[in-house]
């Protein structure tokens, strides 16, 4: 593809905004795409002009970033929200590589944006969302405990460690059944090999804990074996304290 025509073509059809720069970081060609997204001539956003259609709040940092490069002369990338010709602002992916002589100069820029709005969204949404659940589990009344596939205690909220007499940050990386009553480790053992053998159930059981105190603590336990989910990897814990007399 030697013809300039028939590469600037190419360029055009390609789903990103795409912008070539000169050595110093000026940007002096933008695609067909790029302009269209815009609304803009293109005269209007040659050199550095096209900082009018990034978001102002992350104006500062694309900027930080492309004098790093152009300083530095190594590929960047970072994230920002570009302004639609209808004002929308969208997030997109910009990368920049530097293309070089044979002697190693830069001697000119080229770079995309991919739009990533979607995914970026989706990911600001589940974060809140985790963010909510996490709150909702730190002021459960009921204690909630993740264990790892190694048996120790990865979170645990403040109800769980209250009710065990701990602090949460004694109970983060102990062993949670160290402290079940002896008569009722092998029943915690079989109960546990269930729970590990059915993914994803909700397997209840009745168990006595010795406090520090030396006091016994009847809890009403239910586990999930999550180790699956990529997002959790642990065994769910929530219990309560049983009403019914220790024993």
């Amino acid at each position: 593809m030697n013809d300039p025509q028939n590469y600037r073509t190419a360029l055009d059809n390609l789903p990103q905004l795409v912008f070539g720069a000169a050595p110093d970081g000026a940007v002096e060609y933008m695609n067909t795409r790029y302009v269209e997204y815009t609304g803009l001539p293109l005269d209007d956003l040659l050199g550095w002009n096209w900082g009018w259609v990034v978001h102002p709040a992350d104006l500062p940092n694309s900027l930080d970033v492309w004098a790093a490069a152009v300083r530095t002369g190594t590929p960047r990338e970072v994230s920002q929200r570009l302004r639609r010709s209808d004002g929308e602002y969208r997030w997109f992916l910009a990368r920049a590589e530097p293309v070089r002589d044979e002697d190693g100069r830069v001697v000119r820029w080229f770079g995309t944006c991919t739009d990533i709005d979607e995914s970026k969204r989706a990911a600001d949404q589940l974060r809140g969302t985790r963010m909510l659940f996490r709150s909702l589990v730190e002021r459960s009344p009921d204690g909630e405990v993740l264990v790892g596939a190694d048996g120790t205690v990865r979170y645990a909220n403040p109800t769980a460690a209250r009710l065990l007499g701990f602090t949460v940050e004694e109970l983060s990386g102990t062993d949670l059944w160290g402290s079940v009553h002896p008569d009722d480790r092998g029943a915690v053992s079989a109960w546990l090999e269930r729970v590990m053998l059915a993914p994803g159930e909700h397997l209840p059981l009745v168990v006595r804990f010795v406090l520090r105190d030396g006091s016994v603590f009847v809890a009403d336990v239910l586990g999930t074996n999550l180790l699956p989910d990529p997002d959790v990897r642990a065994v769910a814990i929530q219990f309560r304290r049983d009403e019914a007399p220790a024993l």
